[in-house]
């Protein structure tokens, strides 16, 4: 037991976290005594020791043996990192590699913890699906930085916290008072006390966010830790790759630059991850070719490049900003598939029957030349008819996209007979006036357009699944597990007081499709989609396949979107290490479905490898979801803040014990009818109904009631919105089943 003068130096302060390291790697354990020779410790320092020594122990990390502290080895005290994105969505994530899972702690159960603090918490089972923790003990403190608005008077300053994770006013230097109300980044140094507020040091200044367009969207990037500004020898191996395809990389792909390929997205989008090529074959089948921009030829394992992508994990789009995973020159220049250029693509060539089935299929290195660059809108309108001007400019394509919405309504039908479940709720599309303010708030359309792409992509995505998955090799895989049964409990009740039944065991994604279907059209149906969507677990990315419970598909991926996405990257990595092995033993078919190749041993990625790049992904994935979600709900409270006394209609979509939820019909926007605001009556919440109702009156407000509601107060800080019923006469009922 043997430490350096470093190491006997830094615990001679008496650090936990180096006692523990201690003990760890010396299994044999030491006393006290031991411990005080090894560091040379002084009196009142021994006795410090022992204190901190029985404090460990009592964690449960360490146990004592006779004299001697030993290692506990426990498989319920960990050591790991404390992860927060809000108040009360705490997790603890062990460091332990044969733990793969995180914890969730309550806020009370945080013993003065915070985000990015190191620490030792106890795990057991709770009652539900989810294992709780407890910490025991802050080994190490984070570097905690909060976003907040600066308050300057002429004796001290302090920093209003604007993050749920850190509710908490943080002392500040003082400061000009012509500094008063601006948005600052804090580095808390002194954290919170029973007694005292917790002090930092101001590092960034962002500017006034009642002034400033855009603030609001830099403020969510620090909030979320969104990587946003790419290092310096990233931008430098993106300033060697070739902004034009040569004659070299075109070398040995299959050249479909005659083939008619287009592109279809959005008006405002810049970078176009996919191609569809299509035609008729003469036994009847469809010939659908998926061109995806070959992004892994520019994005190498082990570069500055890759390890950036890797750390981003995903693309997060903003209204009107986007904070792309890969540099501009590459998402939006060489690997982007514009127009009338020639592009690098993997390509997906699927003979598809009148089934919807794949009957054969090709994974090829390919380079296109895309023909058109087309939007949702234009293609909707050639194929409705609508618009003469589109229909005439793009008339030797209109049989190309008639042939591919009939393909598109096939595979929509295949689906629905295989119990892909699909509740077509609409998103919020933001209206900015001249001066980039916030004027509406409008719902997404999804025309046919989007469903041809919907489709097409979807269909590719399980073509490459599945022929991983058939040739053995370890790969990333999309999945989305059974519901949880007391979710599925909790929904069957909803679904039973609006007259429906739902079964509680079993369940299968049929369940969900046939209720969907009975809902269409019905005043219920967005209140119980809603209540659905919530009951089912969410999509996330394994090493392991379980299978796509949404789409009642047995094997899914994503493979469509390697320009936003990782783990499409990865699986673009996985079939080129198959096509140059094809290559190398002379298979000039490449990967075919008729070949139905053997399982393989050949591991391109090992597992544990891709266990953790799943893991990471889909924890980027949930920061860019909650990133983007925010900015929606402050951006929404901005709006409602110009209409406050103003009244609206809605429909109560969600009931607590501390109010209820209201739509707003108009405006596509939400708000808190407060229980407090309710003078009429005592409200008392009945869980089963999902209603409130009056103890005296009995007056009632329930899920999927319609109600008049008033705009009362608006915190656009903290992006919340509190309406009061206009009168307090019994609401409209949704009309029942």
């Amino acid at each position: 037991m043997k430490k350096s003068e470093k190491q006997k130096d830094s615990l001679a302060g008496l650090s936990a976290e180096e006692l523990i390291t201690f003990l760890r790697d010396n299994p044999e354990g030491a006393t006290a005594k031991d411990l005080a020779e090894i560091y040379s410790l002084n009196r009142p320092q021994q006795k410090n020791l022992t204190r901190l020594l029985n404090s460990i122990q009592g964690t449960g990390i360490i146990k004592r043996f006779g004299q001697a502290y030993r290692w506990a080895d426990s498989n319920r005290v960990f050591i790991g990192t404390i992860r927060q994105r809000r108040r009360k969505n705490i997790f603890f994530i062990p460091e332990d590699e044969h733990v793969r899972e995180k914890f969730r702690i309550a806020p009370e159960d945080t013993n003065g913890a915070f985000d990015g603090d190191r620490v030792i918490a106890f795990v057991a089972r709770s009652r539900g699906p989810e294992r709780e923790g407890k910490v025991e003990m802050i080994l190490r403190r984070g570097n905690l930085k909060i976003i907040g608005r600066l308050h300057c008077t002429y004796r001290f300053s302090f920093v209003e916290s604007l993050d749920e994770k850190f509710p908490f006013e943080i002392d500040v230097e003082q400061t000009d008072t012509n500094e008063d109300g601006k948005i600052v980044v804090v580095e808390v140094n002194k954290y919170p006390s029973p007694h005292e507020n917790p002090a930092g040091t101001i590092v960034e200044h962002l500017g006034a966010f009642s002034d400033e367009p855009g603030l609001d969207i830099e403020i969510i990037i620090r909030k979320h830790d969104l990587p946003h500004i790419f290092p310096p020898e990233v931008e430098a191996e993106t300033e060697i790759v070739s902004p034009v395809v040569t004659e070299e990389q075109r070398a040995n792909r299959l050249d479909l630059r005659d083939v008619t390929t287009v592109t279809i997205d959005g008006e405002t989008a810049r970078d176009f991850d996919d191609a569809i090529s299509l035609h008729r074959l003469e036994n009847g089948n469809f010939s659908l070719g998926v061109h995806i921009a070959d992004v892994s030829f520019y994005v190498r394992s082990g570069t500055a490049l890759d390890h950036e992508a890797r750390l981003r994990g995903t693309s997060v789009y903003f209204p009107e900003r986007a904070i792309p995973m890969l540099p501009e020159n590459l998402s939006n220049g060489i690997c982007s598939l514009n127009p009338k250029v020639d592009r690098l693509t993997m390509s997906a060539l699927m003979e598809v029957n009148r089934q919807g089935q794949v009957v054969s299929y090709q994974l090829r290195e390919s380079v296109i030349r895309s023909r058109e660059r087309m939007t949702y809108t234009d293609v909707n309108k050639i194929l409705s008819h609508d618009d003469p001007a589109v229909s005439e400019k793009y008339a030797d394509l209109l049989e190309f996209f008639q042939t591919m919405e009939e393909l598109a309504r096939i595979l929509i039908q295949m689906r629905e007979r295989r119990g892909a479940i699909d509740f077509n709720l609409p998103e919020a599309v933001f209206q900015f006036n001249d001066e980039g303010q916030i004027g509406g708030v409008l719902k997404s359309e999804r025309n046919i357009a989007h469903r041809i792409i919907e489709e097409f992509m979807l269909l590719a995505n399980e073509t490459v699944a599945s022929h991983l998955e058939k040739l053995g090799i370890p790969s990333l895989y999309r999945i989305h597990e059974q519901p949880e049964p007391q979710r599925v409990i909790e929904f069957a009740e909803l679904a039973s007081a609006f007259g429906y039944r739902f079964p509680v065991e079993g369940v299968i994604s049929q369940d969900y499709q046939r209720l969907s279907h009975l809902l269409s059209g019905k005043p219920e149906e967005k209140v119980l989609s809603y209540a659905m969507l919530r009951s089912l677990q969410r999509a996330r990315y394994a090493a392991q396949n379980v299978g796509h419970f949404g789409l009642a598909a047995q094997t899914y991926t994503h493979f469509t979107s390697p320009i936003r996405r990782y783990p499409d990257l990865i699986v673009h990595r996985l079939l080129r290490s198959l096509l140059q092995k094809a290559t190398s033993l002379g298979d000039s078919t490449a990967i075919n479905k008729k070949d139905r190749p053997p399982r393989n041993p050949f591991m391109p990625i090992p597992l544990p490898e891709l266990e953790l790049m799943a893991e990471e992904s889909s924890e980027r994935e949930r920061a860019a979801d909650a990133a983007e979600r925010e900015l929606e709900d402050w951006r929404k409270a901005v709006l409602l803040a110009k209409h406050i006394g103003d009244e609206f209609d809605g429909l109560i979509i969600n009931v607590r014990e501390f109010g209820f939820f209201v739509e707003l019909t108009e405006l596509f926007v939400e708000g808190l009818v407060p229980v407090a605001s309710l003078i009429d009556d005592y409200y008392e919440f009945d869980s089963r109904r999902h209603a409130l109702q009056g103890r005296q009156k009995r007056r009632t407000y329930k899920l999927g009631d319609q109600v008049r509601v008033r705009v009362d107060r608006v915190n656009v800080d903290r992006h919340t919105v509190d309406f009061s019923v206009v009168n307090l006469s019994r609401p409209t009922t949704a009309k029942k089943r």
